[in-house]
């Protein structure tokens, strides 16, 4: 089995769908509607925002599947789109369309090419924009992949990383990731086989985790503080919230402080809130009534300059957030109320 699926990913310019038309157990979606797509993805995870480049039909189809410790999806579409979504466990991007772009914080985006492969990290939303074409991604508990690199590399400490990571890689490599993906998921199989199948998929991510350089937590502030710090700010989107707050609610100084965040999170405090406080609007505007103000809303979730609100919610969404609230006024209700 997995020899076949491996033949069929190294002969197609579009690996994501042959491997995917190999697995009958793997259920697909179709749908040249946005909105229908959105409602599809919601009921998948509610945590995602999707915006199509233009106006034609999307030609979209969307494969998903889910096994022990591992889930794996597809999306191919014949518009290009803006991608806004959480991270759970650490996530392969197996294949992307050449051109495509990855955005948190402040890291620098890069396009893809044709041999990439993007390993993004847990427990963040990340930003795609990437033309037409076909997307597979793999995602995997952190604990089994943590568990395997403490393995591999006894002196890291299982560490993985906490920003974006690009690497190319070649057709056999990906042909085996594939087989390993789909394999992990299928139902009905021997317990073993599927344990088996996992443990082959998480050993091949874990080869592709840099070796560099270990970045080591701040010794000055604890995991347990950081978390409390975010939840902090979660809970006070909507009041002035300055550094030296956050110090004072964290204990420690601005320079702690400022390496805690971006070893955490690869971001620094403030463009922390600035995200989180974007999250809120885009929530906020999709969950709106249809008389609310895009100005009362960003307004209430901390964004006092509104221009600058306008260019950073369009460069993560995807779409200006009158746009949205447009979308939310002539959607049907229940629609909208799905596509968060």
């Amino acid at each position: 089995m997995a020899n076949s699926l491996q033949r069929s990913a190294q002969m197609s310019l579009t690996p994501s769908t042959a491997i995917l038309a190999t697995c009958p157990w793997i259920p697909s979606f179709r749908s040249d509607d946005l909105d229908e797509v959105r409602a599809y993805l919601a009921d998948l995870d509610g945590r995602s925002a999707r915006v199509a480049h233009g106006s034609q039909p999307m030609g979209c189809e969307l494969h998903h599947a889910k096994g022990w410790h591992t889930k794996l999806g597809s999306t191919t579409s014949a518009v290009g789109q803006t991608a806004r979504w959480l991270v759970d466990g650490p996530s392969l991007q197996l294949s992307v369309p050449v051109g495509s772009v990855f955005r948190v914080g402040r890291q620098r985006p890069v396009p893809t090419g044709p041999s990439s492969v993007v390993i993004l990290p847990p427990a963040w939303e990340w930003t795609r924009v990437s033309p037409p074409g076909s997307v597979f991604a793999v995602q995997v508990q952190s604990g089994a992949l943590r568990d395997e690199l403490r393995g591999l590399r006894p002196e890291a400490g299982g560490h993985m990383p906490r920003q974006l990571v690009m690497w190319d890689i070649d057709l056999d490599h990906r042909a085996r990731l594939f087989a390993a993906a789909a394999q992990a998921t299928r139902p009905g199989a021997d317990p073993q086989q599927l344990a088996l199948a996992e443990a082959r998929l998480v050993m091949e991510m874990a080869q592709l985790m840099p070796q560099g350089p270990i970045k080591r937590r701040p010794a000055d502030m604890t995991e347990q503080r950081a978390r409390d710090v975010e939840g902090w700010i979660e809970a006070h989107l909507g009041e002035p919230i300055t550094l030296g707050q956050l110090c004072r609610v964290a204990g420690v100084g601005a320079r702690c402080l400022q390496r805690t965040f971006e070893y955490r999170r690869g971001v620094s405090p403030m463009r922390f809130v600035a995200d989180r406080r974007l999250a809120a609007t885009h929530h906020a505007l999709l969950k709106s009534r249809p008389d609310a103000s895009v100005t009362h809303i960003a307004l209430a979730n901390g964004f006092d300059h509104f221009g600058r609100f306008s260019q950073l919610y369009r460069e993560v969404i995807g779409e200006l957030p009158s746009q949205t609230l447009a979308r939310r006024r002539s959607a049907p209700r229940q629609a909208t109320d799905a596509a968060v």
